[in-house]
């Protein structure tokens, strides 16, 4: 009899270690579901210097605070640590005036703040991002030997959009501790919103700055269903619905950029012999419309009657401009698509200005040779240099290309920037227009651009 005790006391041991083990082992499971559910729902990482500081977050919680929180630990690790700038950027499921007063109460006046709604997501090292209920995605910046300062200027401030860009500048200026009218930036960021510009803008800017300063940036992204009215920039802690912020840098050491497309001309052509700017009404002296669809090879048609989207078709058939002289040529894409009226208007729009006389070239492309191009960008902007002179990076692409990529293969746009930056912090926004510079040519507005924008680093750090 005690031999049986002995032996069922071992067997309900035995359970109760079993049934120990599998409790122990659900909880970790638990445990280690929810943290993946959490990792999937913000990300980021940094890099701490001994002298500077760079680092990105992401997030796609609901809630704007919530998710600025989660951005904001991974891009910096402590939130308390002083950074000289914030890079933000948003879909318009954040309202921007959150955002604003976030950063106002969190970081204080010592932290400027540049800002820019995206259309559809953000695009980080690891990873696209993209949430029904909206993304935000940010970079935090310390940089040793660089002065930075933020500036904007709403359109119902000012007489003009010239003035505007003069007052956006000056305050930018002065809150990088320059002299407005007398020192010159390294290097102008610039968004605006969506409101017909852009080139009066960059040439502006152009002519503040005696043609010496490059300018990259991006107009602000809306949506299909409000269009521009969910168009946003920020300015520190205010925001513009109609207008331009400006970011200038001042800095000894060398910035690198890259600005361009990804289409290849080809070979058709013509003259744009009736226009408003944005409304490109004939080409050869016969109806916009009808011309584009022959170049297109009735493509354009097709989709027309289809009911399709024809902004998103045409985005792979753009018009191009070329810009410069000599040798230094480039192409300089344009997005023009019928309106909902082109069938009988037959009209094309466009979202950067074609003019009479303007000779003008059919295009083409596809998604992967346009996700290729994005990852040649960085080694057309370090040229001979390497990575370890970045400290951060800035990408910007215009959604037109992003809406041709299919979802699967958008993360590969983060694995062939990788390629060439390695662990180098960066960010990527999608914009209803691109500003860039060619370099020996100028500053220009297109659309169905890229550009990335690296700023310069103390070449020593350690990845946290």
């Amino acid at each position: 009899m005690k031999k049986i005790g002995i032996a069922v006391s071992v067997v309900i041991l035995l359970a109760i270690s079993v049934l120990v083990a599998v409790t122990m082992l659900r909880r970790e499971t638990s445990s280690s579901e929810k943290g993946s559910q959490t990792a999937q729902e913000s990300g980021g990482n940094f890099y701490d210097r001994k002298t500077e500081f760079s680092g990105y977050g992401w997030s796609i919680v609901p809630d704007t605070e919530t998710a600025l929180t989660k951005a904001i630990a991974a891009a910096e690790g402590d939130a308390s640590r002083a950074t000289d700038l914030i890079m933000i950027f948003y879909t318009h499921q954040h309202d921007p005036g959150r955002i604003a007063k976030y950063f106002r109460e969190k970081k204080g006046h010592k932290t400027y703040v540049f800002g820019a709604s995206s259309d559809f997501g953000v695009v980080a090292p690891d990873g696209y991002h993209e949430s029904p209920n909206g993304v935000i995605g940010l970079m935090s910046l310390k940089l040793s030997g660089v002065r930075v300062g933020v500036g904007g200027a709403d359109l119902d401030e000012v007489e003009s959009p010239e003035a505007c860009v003069a007052l956006a500048l000056r305050r930018a200026v002065e809150h990088a501790g320059a002299v407005s009218g007398k020192d010159q930036p390294s290097m102008i960021l610039m968004s605006c919103t969506y409101d017909g510009l852009e080139e009066r803008i960059v040439s502006e800017l152009t002519r503040q700055t005696d043609d010496s300063v490059p300018v990259l940036g991006g107009t602000a992204g809306g949506t299909d269903a409000r269009g521009a009215e969910d168009c946003s920039v920020i300015a520190n802690d205010k925001v513009i619905r109609r207008g331009v912020v400006l970011c200038v840098w001042f800095s000894e050491k060398p910035f690198f950029w890259a600005f361009g497309g990804g289409f290849e001309r080809t070979g058709i052509s013509g003259v744009v012999t009736r226009s408003d700017g944005r409304v490109i009404w004939e080409i050869d002296n016969r109806p916009a419309v009808d011309v584009y669809d022959e170049w297109s090879g009735g493509r354009l048609k097709e989709v027309m009657q289809a009911g399709a989207d024809t902004n998103k078709a045409s985005a792979l058939y753009p018009l191009c401009r070329r810009v410069g002289s000599d040798e230094n040529v480039q192409n300089l894409f344009i997005h023009a698509w019928p309106p909902v009226d082109g069938a009988t208007s037959k009209r094309l729009v466009s979202s950067a200005n074609l003019w009479k006389g303007d000779v003008v070239h059919f295009s083409e492309g596809s998604w992967n040779i346009l996700l290729n191009r994005l990852g040649t960008l960085p080694k057309q902007a370090l040229q001979n240099d390497t990575s370890e002179s970045v400290s951060a990076a800035f990408v910007i692409c215009c959604e037109g290309i992003l809406k041709n990529i299919p979802d699967s293969q958008r993360d590969q746009i983060s694995q062939i920037i990788n390629r060439t930056l390695g662990d180098v912090p960066w960010l990527g926004t999608f914009t209803w227009g691109e500003q860039g510079n060619f370099q020996g040519i100028g500053n220009y507005h297109g659309n169905l651009l890229m550009s990335i924008t690296m700023f310069p680093t103390s070449r020593t750090g350690t990845k946290k």
